[in-house]
């Protein structure tokens, strides 16, 4: 069977369903409103993961070199003095 020269039957115009427009729909609609969402978004999910960055280097940082003060004699030998 080969699809060549295979018509649908033509059943008519389809009917538009008039829905109804409530914000969540308006707002979906337009696409600067989307693409704010969007970069709104990316923004929280980047301050996210800086918050967990230092959060994780707050709680590794004194478990590892004791105080802050070591860890920086530790990643900076030049400045101890």
């Amino acid at each position: 069977m080969t699809t060549l020269n295979h018509h649908l039957p033509y059943t008519g115009s389809v009917p538009k369903v008039d829905r109804a427009q409530g914000a969540l729909s308006t707002f979906a609609a337009n696409a600067y409103l989307r693409l704010f969402v969007v970069v709104m978004a990316i923004a929280a999910g980047a301050a996210v993961l800086l918050m967990a960055i230092v959060l994780l280097l707050d709680l590794v940082v004194p478990i590892l070199f004791a105080n802050e003060i070591h860890a920086l004699a530790a990643l900076f030998p030049q400045t101890a003095g």
